[in-house]
């Protein structure tokens, strides 16, 4: 918001917000983003698709990488055609040779609850059989800068389409995850809807200022990181 652009948004009050100061992440040598804020567990992963068709999994490892998000496939935003991801096949084999544990997005384009559980059952016959333990995410966006099936979509319908793919996903045994901006989890989704799922906020600033809780964070989409092809 720019002040003239404003838009004022009343919180929804069944989820909870967002805990994390400043001073709970610091960048190190490599800009790699760390969060201290407290004890437990965190873990680095990286998200690829067939544009970082040459990625070197054993060189990952030794970095330091814990899991990787890889995209098993995505629908057109034209006519809706259903595509596998070129190097999830490899990806998840590399990977997993090299201990680093494996979860899976697909990139909707769906328009409806149908759709949406056509892809993940899509998802479901491609990652079976594979050792995927990692979250199964849905990632669904509106296409900038060209026409698209989804253009005017009404959050009601995103927000049942998001729904219905999780909850095919984790019938099935996996953990479904809801994966958005800032833009599409204040205007578009209906949050309060999907609290039973798990969030995934991409937003590339110096700390996540996002209102509400998450337990994914993409941070970058232009690192460089030994051992990937490409941002």
């Amino acid at each position: 918001n720019d002040g003239a652009n404003m838009v004022w948004l009343t919180p929804h009050k069944n989820l909870a917000v967002n805990p994390f100061t400043a001073n709970d992440f610091t960048r190190d040598e490599n800009g790699v983003l760390r969060y201290t804020g407290m004890s437990g567990t965190v873990r680095l992963g990286v998200d690829v698709s067939d544009y970082q068709s040459g990625t070197d999994w054993q060189q990952l490892a030794r970095q330091g990488v814990d899991f990787a998000i890889l995209r098993v496939g995505y629908r057109g935003y034209t006519q809706g055609a259903l595509r596998e991801d070129s190097s999830f096949r490899t990806f998840v084999r590399g990977a997993r040779a090299a201990g680093i544990d494996v979860g899976a997005y697909f990139f909707s384009q769906a328009v409806s609850v149908w759709e949406a559980e056509e892809e993940a059952q899509y998802v479901l016959d491609a990652i079976q059989g594979y050792d995927v333990t990692y979250p199964v995410a849905f990632d669904w966006e509106f296409i900038a800068g060209d026409t698209a099936r989804t253009d005017g979509m009404e959050p009601e319908a995103i927000t049942r389409c998001a729904g219905a793919f999780c909850d095919m996903i984790r019938e099935a045994g996996y953990h479904p995850v809801v994966y958005f901006n800032q833009d599409l989890g204040y205007l578009s989704y209906q949050l309060d809807r999907l609290t039973d799922y798990t969030f995934w906020l991409a937003e590339y600033n110096a700390r996540p200022s996002f209102f509400y809780h998450f337990d994914l964070l993409q941070y970058t989409h232009t690192a460089s990181v030994p051992g990937i092809e490409g941002n």
